[in-house]
């Protein structure tokens, strides 16, 4: 069995052949119909080592997007899972496979450390020495991958990994960033799980449950932490500004007094320091850091929908939270009178993502509704309906324990600035 088929038009074969021999260079065995000359023979031979080779490589020109066989290949590679496309020339790729992340080597001249041309072998390799889906909360160390690059570790000791080397082919449990400063993320894998809770949880409320099944139809990465303090001024230059203090007022024997509070302890702890998270983020704010987020990067980042977030909490658990049925401080942040914690202090869940529970709340892209009759199964936000009010899930540092629970579902304003709610992103590897 061949690790890849190639497939490509005819007239493409001079730069097919550079990559197939720098492919066999890094001990990738390529099956391409250079050695085909029967025609009686052609078909099944074809249909033979497509079915057999672990990936289908799909070279894109001017000329193969109008090819019906290179198209066919294309199709059959991405029906069974296994398409790696590849631009070789500037062209206008087939509407099917726009959607579909490509490998650009349309400036690549045989360079072994082209960022392309490895991000090809990385995904390659992926590919081959992954077998099956992984069950969720069941993620371990994945298999090092020699073609991708570490910029750093966890605080668990994990490596992080460039996120150009990031592919919708990479092992769930890979940790990885798209840019100095920029948050860390983890690729979860794609599976099903019951959203919201049953009535026998003493804390249920009524708005979670009945359960309703999601099923995440697709491998995506979540953030590590929720966004830090360093990584919004990073990305968006500069924290928002908190809402103004009122202005002093004079009292009746000409002495100045303030007439507001003083600032909370939350909001003075909220410094750019270490792994703090942000705290005072609208949705209007967190919407905006991911489009910035997304074009520095020329990714797709995006709020999480309240389906993925608890599909990401519960790491495959189906207890009240990810550690089980009970929580306690030496788990997680909450039930305290000074702001947020440094990130990355509280054990990990299963799928090695922090601050799940407690610490800071956290914006969802849904609307909220009081039921799940509205939430989409495929794992998108529920975006119909009047409401103004946005879902917001985790509980934070001054919550009680019942509102950390995976379940607990909370609502706020989306212009609300409030000493207890971040966000944390989700993005696309397709």
């Amino acid at each position: 069995m061949a690790d890849v088929f190639l497939s490509y038009k005819r007239q493409d074969g001079e730069i097919a052949r550079r990559i197939v021999d720098a492919m066999r260079c890094n001990g990738i065995s390529v099956w391409w119909d250079d050695g085909i000359t029967p025609r009686q023979a052609w078909d099944a031979e074809i249909e033979a080592a497509i079915s057999a080779a672990s990936t289908v490589v799909v070279l894109w020109s001017p000329r193969s997007v109008s090819s019906e066989w290179v198209r066919t290949e294309a199709h059959y590679g991405k029906d069974h899972g296994k398409l790696i496309p590849v631009l070789v020339e500037a062209c206008t790729i087939p509407i099917a496979f726009t959607l579909t992340q490509t490998v650009n080597l349309s400036g690549w001249i045989d360079d072994p450390a082209h960022l392309q041309w490895r991000k090809l072998l990385t995904w390659i390799t992926d590919v081959v020495s992954t077998s099956g889906a992984q069950a969720p909360g069941n993620l371990t160390t994945p298999t090092p991958n020699l073609y991708r690059e570490a910029v750093g570790t966890l605080p668990s000791g994990d490596a992080i990994y460039d996120g150009a080397f990031i592919s919708p082919h990479t092992p769930p449990g890979t940790a990885f960033r798209d840019g100095e400063e920029m948050p860390v993320m983890r690729v979860l894998p794609k599976g099903v799980f019951l959203l919201g809770t049953t009535q026998d949880d003493p804390d249920c409320a009524s708005c979670e449950a009945p359960q309703k099944r999601i099923d995440i139809p697709a491998p995506f990465a979540v953030g590590v932490f929720p966004v830090l303090i360093s990584e919004y001024i990073k990305v968006a230059g500069s924290l928002p500004n908190p809402p103004a203090l009122p202005a002093p007022k004079e009292s009746w024997f000409g002495r100045l007094r303030s007439a507001s509070k003083p600032p909370s302890q939350a909001l003075v702890a909220a410094i750019p320091a270490g792994r703090i998270p942000c705290i005072r983020i609208s949705f209007e704010d967190a919407r905006a850091f991911v489009d910035r987020l997304s074009s520095a990067s020329q990714q797709k980042y995006r709020i999480p929908s309240e389906s993925e977030w608890e599909y990401a909490c519960r790491a495959g658990s189906e207890t009240r939270y990810s550690c089980g049925d009970t929580i306690d401080s030496k788990r997680a942040a909450f039930g305290l009178t000074s702001g947020p914690v440094e990130s990355g202090g509280y054990p990990a869940n299963a799928y090695g993502l922090y601050d799940m529970h407690g610490n800071v709340r956290e914006w969802t892209a849904d609307l909220w509704h009081d039921s799940y009759d509205s939430t989409p199964q495929d794992g998108r936000p529920a975006l119909d309906g009047q409401s103004g009010m946005r879902v917001v899930r985790g509980g934070g540092w001054r919550d009680s324990a019942a509102m950390l629970r995976s379940a607990a579902r909370m609502r706020a304003t989306p212009s609300i600035r409030a000493d207890i709610i971040g966000f944390r992103v989700v993005r696309s590897i397709a």
